[in-house]
């Protein structure tokens, strides 16, 4: 007895000593982008219903020095999608709809809603366009515009694809199952959400971001500024973003729906079956589902103005990472994979910038505008906003390029590197984009 009593306090004592280690490997890894001014919020890892790993960085509001704590509410961005889709599963099992069924049942004044289904919406195969696609969306904010002007605003667009013929990732086709919810049900999305989905789970911290309303404890974002600074994010009204990213959470109360899929104690199992399922492109309905580490993941991104969110679960070692954070930065694209290399013993290194930012001298932008084509349907164009060189892909966002010491540029919001060619008469021809995986992408300027 006493043998196998100092077997199983040895074995306690190696399993305490390595939760330090992945402890002060996440604390060491973390730490080398809040001293970068690159990430502020907070991190779980939670193993077989244990949390192995719990931390809060930098700050929910800079003006007041207010910490970030486990407590604190971050906005999650596109992890809103499954919610959405667990919605239409609800309504599914209710009897009230079907995921086959055309979307033209529930708008039949569209014509080329009877082209479409709810899978497709669901599974980004619609050929719906996104919301931020739409005319003036950055003037929608200012509008008191509803969901259902924003699902009509889209549906009024053309296909970019036939339905089921490709994969494209739209918030608009979010944004009308949001308003199919709404019809449907007979309660606003967020009053559903919250009877169905969040109440049952004791996700008492999650919600629909109401314009305009007062929420205790939630993250103040913030958006880069120059190489090192932050600005308080610009407002984007949370009523446009609903079905794709307008909901706030807790690393918490994310463990929470993360043990409720794990489980499966929500859903009806042929609800969970359709959910996790690969549709293509690694996608199921509103999650992600693919491999890593030779183990099953699900799991979702998520990037709004001001924030940024992250989890996976590994399903074979029951293990999840979450992530939420209140500064838009490009860090949330490989936080997930290296803090995932922590707790499985694999390698991993910090990608914090180290390179300096040119301080003497200012630079003449002039040469730098233009657009740069990296294929015949992405093109970045590059221009001159309010006295800094800014650019964007395609119809995505703008994102700051901040003059290095050595020539080059950096995105803090892309978390890339940036460097301009001159042709032998000495004018920009090409742009070259290196990712911060060293992966390096030419795009020619257009004449």
């Amino acid at each position: 007895m006493k043998f196998s009593l100092s077997i199983l306090l040895l074995l306690f004592l190696v399993a305490s000593l390595r939760g330090q280690t992945i402890s002060e490997q996440v604390e060491n890894y973390t730490d080398t982008y809040v001293k970068t001014g690159d990430f502020s919020g907070c991190i779980l890892i939670n193993k077989a219903g244990q949390t192995i790993y719990s931390g809060c960085f930098g700050n929910a509001n800079q003006s007041f020095g207010v910490p970030n704590s486990l407590p604190t509410k971050f906005k999650i961005g596109s992890i809103s999608k499954q919610f959405t889709a667990a919605a239409i599963l609800v309504l599914e099992q209710q009897g009230k709809l079907k995921t086959s069924d055309k979307l033209s049942r529930f708008f039949p004044k569209v014509p080329k809603a009877e082209r479409i289904t709810l899978e497709q919406l669901l599974t980004h195969t619609s050929g719906i366009t996104d919301i931020y696609n739409i005319p003036d969306f950055n003037q929608l904010s200012l509008r008191n515009t509803k969901i259902s002007d924003i699902a009509d605003l889209v549906l009024e667009q053309e296909l970019e694809f036939e339905p089921g013929s490709q994969y494209r990732y739209s918030n608009g086709g979010y944004a009308v199952l949001a308003e199919l919810i709404e019809r449907v049900s007979g309660k606003l999305y967020q009053e559903f959400l919250k009877e169905q989905l969040f109440v049952p789970l004791k996700m008492d911290h999650t919600a629909h971001a109401r314009s305009n309303e007062i929420v205790a404890n939630l993250a103040v974002g913030y958006d880069a500024l120059d190489y090192e600074d932050l600005k308080i994010t610009t407002y984007l009204d949370p009523e446009i973003l609903k079905g794709g990213g307008s909901l706030y959470s807790t690393v918490e109360d994310l463990q929470r729906w993360i043990n409720s899929i794990r489980d499966r104690s929500l859903l009806e199992g042929s609800s969970y079956d359709k959910m996790l399922e690969d549709y293509g492109n690694g996608y199921g309905l509103g999650i992600s589902v693919y491999t890593s580490y030779e183990q099953d993941v699900f799991g979702h991104d998520g990037r709004i103005n001001g924030y940024i969110a992250d989890y996976l679960h590994y399903r074979e070692a029951d293990v999840s990472i979450i992530i939420l954070g209140n500064i838009q930065t490009g860090v949330a694209d490989f936080f997930r994979s290296d803090i995932a290399a922590i707790v499985f013993g694999k390698e991993y290194r910090s990608r914090a910038k180290t390179a300096l930012p040119k301080i003497e001298g200012e630079i003449n932008p002039i040469p730098y505008l233009g657009t740069y084509a990296f294929g015949p349907n992405f093109k970045v164009y590059v221009e001159l906003i309010d006295g800094s060189v800014q650019a964007r892909a395609n119809e995505g966002g703008y994102s700051q390029l901040v003059p290095l010491e050595d020539g080059r540029f950096f995105s803090r919001t892309l978390y890339a590197y940036i460097d301009f060619k001159k042709d032998p008469s000495g004018t920009i021809d090409k742009m070259l984009w290196i990712n911060n995986d060293g992966n390096t992408f030419e795009g020619i300027k257009e004449k």
